[in-house]
């Protein structure tokens, strides 16, 4: 699949709704459409090719959550490296540039279980589903990217989080971190300003 420029993306998915959140756009790497969970299904995550899901529960913490299965749109959540900018897009064809910050890996000791005991791989110690929880969306301010991990057979053998702050300095040059064609790039800024 070829990546569209951001501007003809951000028309893509725009739908004139300012608070609604809409897209995800990695330069180079991926675009996804984002939707929301339904307010009565928390557990619900996008069945669709290239559609993310907001995580309706990591509001309540001042995070987003941004869920997709590992063998859909999450799969292009395992090429993000720290350092790397990518584009929220909104109903009404602004964006916000964030930065990814901070990868995260756990696995849990009992894949099939929600509530199970997870391993925290990057730091070693244990952590209850609770505990994981608050560990990665408690962080107000960040955008957080959940995917499962899968080993030994197992789709669900572990979790990463792709953790990502905003990118201080680019409401003043977007460019620093995406470089669009030239004739982009006067529609990207203009759409900036809209």
């Amino acid at each position: 699949m070829s990546l569209p420029p951001l501007a003809e993306f951000i028309g893509q998915v725009s739908n004139g709704d300012a608070r609604a959140l809409r897209g995800i756009y990695v330069p180079g790497l991926f675009a996804s459409v984002i939707v929301q969970q339904p307010e009565d299904d928390p557990a619900f995550v996008s069945p669709d090719e290239n559609t993310v899901t907001q995580f309706g529960l990591a509001s309540r913490y001042g995070s987003l959550g941004l869920l997709a299965h590992n063998v859909l749109a999450g799969k292009d959540f395992f090429l993000l490296e720290e350092g790397q900018a990518f584009y929220l897009i909104y109903g009404d064809g602004s964006f916000t540039l964030f930065h990814v910050t901070r990868l995260m890996h756990a696995q849990a000791l009992d894949a099939q279980n929600p509530r199970s005991i997870f391993i925290d791989l990057d730091n070693g110690g244990f952590l209850s589903a609770a505990s994981l929880f608050t560990k990665v969306y408690d962080q107000p301010g960040k955008v957080i990217l959940q995917t499962c991990i899968e080993a030994d057979g197992e789709s669900s053998w572990g979790r990463l989080f792709v953790i990502a702050e905003p990118y201080a300095g680019a409401d003043q040059d977007p460019s620093l971190l995406f470089e669009p064609k030239s004739s982009d790039h006067a529609s990207i800024l203009n759409l900036s300003l809209s």
